[in-house]
């Protein structure tokens, strides 16, 4: 008998802690759907949320909030945030959230939006604008994501010379366009590229010592720095006429040979 009550009693208090168990877990998943009548649903974080994060459902919870003392900016909808759900409505972390701490539309990203050049530059590097034209930006067949030479034409000595002064450089936009996927050729007014400080500090100098374009390289282009500046005189050199080969004829007179052109 008394074994038998010790069972009774262990089934006993482990039917509780389960039963406990459950319900709390019952509680926590209906909480979703149920706050009390002066309270709403808004979204927050369920965990730490770091600058440049991609928000989504495994990110993200509901939590009950005073009615009456919604932050503006908050979002009671996952439509408000999200949108169709479709990826032209994703949004990005701009400033880091704790766990719990209400979404702000002033710290995400708009819909669709891309996350912002500062999430894609690499360490150490800057992004820098740069005024092109049809010419300068090779007729609009550069797009973001391309690699590129910049090119100097400048004087020295009232001497034109023609300087390719940064090799193998990211494009990260053209105007205000980051997207990779368009084929067709597209004339921009700026090209954004991405560079280290001391060739963002460079590219600042060139650009009141003369005019600056790009070289749009090929998918498997050497990276190496391979081109020597060019003068205007081996253009020069190129334009300048051929001289006129002159025929002669050798003529001996008394044993002397004698050299004569012919006409």
């Amino acid at each position: 008998m008394r074994i038998l009550a010790f069972l009774v009693l262990g089934f006993g208090i482990a039917l509780a802690g389960g039963g406990v168990y459950y319900v709390s877990e019952y509680l926590e998943q209906q909480s979703v759907g149920f706050v009390r009548p002066d309270m709403v649903r808004v979204l927050a974080a369920r965990k730490p949320l770091a600058r440049g994060d991609l928000l989504d459902t495994d990110n993200l919870k509901w939590t009950g909030w005073p009615s009456g003392s919604v932050p503006q900016g908050a979002y009671t909808s996952t439509a408000a945030l999200f949108g169709n759900g479709g990826d032209d409505q994703q949004r990005y972390v701009t400033r880091s959230f704790e766990p719990g701490e209400l979404i702000l539309e002033g710290k995400i990203t708009k819909p669709g939006g891309p996350p912002p050049f500062s999430f894609i530059l690499g360490p150490d590097m800057r992004a820098v604008s740069l005024s092109i034209d049809a010419v300068s930006g090779v007729s609009g067949f550069i797009s973001a994501g391309d690699q590129v030479d910049i090119q100097l034409i400048h004087t020295i000595d009232s001497q034109l010379i023609s300087s390719v002064i940064l090799w193998d450089i990211e494009v990260l936009a053209i105007d205000q366009r980051a997207d990779t996927q368009g084929v067709s050729p597209r004339l921009g007014r700026t090209a954004t590229v991405a560079v280290t400080t001391k060739q963002a500090q460079l590219l600042a100098l060139a650009r009141q010592k003369g005019r600056l374009s790009l070289l749009l390289r090929g998918i498997d282009a050497s990276a190496d720095a391979d081109a020597a500046p060019v003068l205007a005189d081996e253009l020069d050199d190129l334009l300048r006429s051929p001289e006129k080969v002159k025929l002669t004829i050798g003529v001996r007179r008394g044993g002397v040979l004698e050299v004569v052109p012919i006409e």
